[in-house]
């Protein structure tokens, strides 16, 4: 791992694997870009790994025909892409990075597509799902997400997946769910379970941002915390910069260590106006952002990933914590919870 302060922000990045805790779609929606492959340009700009969300249009929320289909659509992309490739186990992460190219790692951010039929969890954990997310902003089968006004927590049935998930070698993902769901399934899971974009609340009053409570029972557990650039979740009063954004890790750093918060954008590069509908079924957490919104200034687009290497050595860290922020605490909770 790097340790001298003296090389640059490119070198880390050349010297790191950067993950993406999440990082929206490589197809559907498919991101254009002006010159070469999107794969090529995320890689020649610092990134390594997304972890995925397979099914974003039309909802967050996949029928099982739906979530086959995006499984398709992305295998497919691997044999046409060679730039491109699937991330099942550890190993492969750093054969990518040695390789130069984009690993994705299959999560999804509901259970839907379950339907009360748990035989469906291992036979997408043989297609290559590697995450599950327990809910969206809804109740489901599992428990509540995080808008629901009753708080309650994981279902009889939710336990079942998460064991489930512990027994295949499925990542727990604990964003957007529920407050009193996130404690349970940390409580019932016997491997670290990740949230894997979100932010604080003490910052920022949001639903969707964690409380202290979950950070702690989320690092006490092994698991990380990853903060994201979703502006709401930043800061309310005016678009945030990247400063507000590094405040975000500094609060997480010092209430539960270097060694439990990772690095999320939440940025689907393919997204357009017209089929993010975010704000018109969930204001609560967009909170009157709209498209175009959503950014942060220094830090709004993939090219500028060294602006945030830059905002990190401002504020005193060592390429070391660096590193780990990047990818290396997420590597961590993978060896853990992967078989």
């Amino acid at each position: 791992m790097p340790n001298s302060a003296s090389i640059s922000a490119k070198a880390l990045l050349d010297e790191s694997i950067v993950i993406d805790t999440l990082g929206g779609a490589v197809v559907h929606p498919t991101p254009s870009v002006t010159e070469g492959t999107y794969e090529e340009n995320m890689v020649s700009q610092g990134w390594n790994i997304l972890h995925a969300c397979l099914v974003s249009e039309p909802s967050y929320s996949p029928t099982w025909e739906e979530l086959q289909l995006a499984v398709y659509e992305n295998l497919l992309n691997f044999e046409m892409s060679p730039m491109c490739r699937h991330i099942e186990k550890v190993e492969d992460i750093f054969d990518a990075k040695s390789k130069g190219q984009l690993g994705v790692i299959f999560g999804i951010q509901s259970p839907t597509w379950i339907e009360g039929k748990k035989e469906r969890l291992r036979l997408m954990y043989k297609l290559g799902l590697r995450s599950l997310q327990l809910t969206y902003m809804e109740r489901n089968l599992l428990g509540d997400g995080c808008l629901e006004p009753e708080n309650r927590g994981l279902t009889n049935f939710g336990m079942q997946i998460v064991r489930e998930c512990n027994r295949l070698g499925i990542l727990v993902d604990c964003s957007h769910v529920g407050h009193q769901t996130t404690l349970d399934a940390i409580h019932e899971s016997k491997k670290p379970i990740v949230i894997s974009h979100t932010a604080i609340r003490a910052i920022v009053d949001n639903p969707r941002c964690v409380t202290d409570q979950q950070m702690k029972a989320v690092a006490e557990k092994g698991g990380t915390i990853g903060i994201t650039t979703f502006s709401p979740f930043i800061r309310r009063d005016q678009m945030p910069t990247l400063d507000d954004y590094l405040d975000h890790f500094d609060y997480a750093i010092k209430l539960i260590g270097e060694d439990h918060v990772t690095f999320a954008t939440d940025w689907f590069d393919g997204k357009t106006k017209t089929n993010w509908a975010t704000p018109w079924f969930y204001p609560e957490v967009t909170q009157g952002k709209k498209y175009g919104g959503l950014g942060l200034t220094g830090f709004s687009k993939r090219a500028e990933l060294t602006n945030v290497i830059e905002g990190f050595r401002a504020r005193g860290y060592s390429d070391q914590r660096i590193s780990k922020l990047l990818g290396g605490n997420f590597i961590r909770v993978l060896k853990e919870v992967w078989k």
